[in-house]
């Protein structure tokens, strides 16, 4: 965004190394970017920028209200166990002070792939052709390995003619912190839409960032994904694709549509785990297996 020319103000945690990142990327950009600084502090500007969620809700809230111009609110915030459940709640928190402060606040929300959606008819055609088509070889070894595997291998993504169905992706080795955090944050999406408000959610795609990759079970199935469809980004390409996105949305307006289901389906970048032949969990632990060698190297 700062590259496109926008105006952001950036919230982070009080790190110098993080602003210094942040400050060097804003200084090659066409846009302005806006930090938390604390006054009372001394010495270089990235060590005295940056502010807490966890503790500090009430002072980034008064930050954020006083600054001029639309205000957008992304929610892109990561952390390990439960400390995400407390991040999105705490984002949830700071969201509802601003947009009762401010009508002008918009919300943006990047949802997880690997979750629980209903999507739309045409994904479950596709998804039907692409069992139906799949090649001999995969249709001689399907037989045995769901035999071998009781059914967990290898299984149809969606029961025939469903219209519209469930794609389940979850994926167990992210946890369940990880996955009641991004449902928080699918709730307010929801709630902030059905009150009104502009909200810009969407489906980001399965992408190689550190958090990610630094599991080595989750690293060796995106290495082998490809094998079953589905594609897994390149963290460049996957904030590009997001950024511009959002732009659409706040600029255009959101799409709104007659279900919260099918907000949440349009344009959702899932990377082929809503059209494949399988159910994303019955092939995971085949990609893991076939994209071991490669997630080493």
């Amino acid at each position: 965004m700062l590259r496109w020319g926008a105006r952001v103000a950036a919230v982070d945690l009080p790190r110098p190394d993080i602003w210094e990142r942040v400050m060097r990327g804003a200084r090659a950009s066409a846009g302005t970017l806006l930090m938390p600084t604390d006054s009372a502090g001394g010495g270089e500007l990235a060590a005295i920028a940056g502010a807490d969620l966890l503790t500090e809700v009430p002072e980034i809230a008064d930050w954020l209200v006083g600054l001029d111009g639309r205000l957008v609110v992304g929610n892109y915030l990561y952390a390990d166990g439960g400390t995400h459940v407390r991040l999105s709640a705490a984002a949830d928190l700071l969201a509802q002070r601003l947009s009762s402060a401010r009508d002008d606040t918009a919300l943006a929300f990047l949802a997880t792939p690997t979750d629980v959606f209903v999507v739309p008819g045409d994904a479950i055609e596709q998804s039907d052709r692409a069992y139906r088509d799949r090649s001999r070889t995969a249709k001689v070894l399907g037989r045995p390995l769901r035999w071998v595997s009781r059914g967990g291998l290898l299984h149809r993504a969606y029961p025939p003619g469903a219209d519209p169905g469930i794609a389940d992706a979850l994926v167990s080795a992210q946890g369940p912190n990880y996955a009641l955090a991004k449902r928080i944050q699918r709730w307010r999406a929801a709630v902030a839409r059905r009150d009104g408000r502009l909200i810009s959610f969407h489906v980001a795609p399965s992408t190689r960032t550190h958090s990610v990759v630094k599991n080595r079970a989750l690293a060796a199935a995106f290495a082998g994904a490809r094998r079953f469809g589905i594609e897994v980004f390149e963290p460049d390409t996957a904030n590009t694709l997001m950024a511009a996105l959002l732009v659409r949305d706040i600029v255009g307006g959101s799409i709104s549509h007659d279900h919260p289901w099918q907000d949440e389906a349009h344009a959702a970048v899932h990377g082929g785990l809503w059209r494949g032949a399988y159910e994303p969990r019955s092939v995971l632990g085949l990609a893991a297996v076939l994209g071991y060698a490669a997630s080493r190297s």
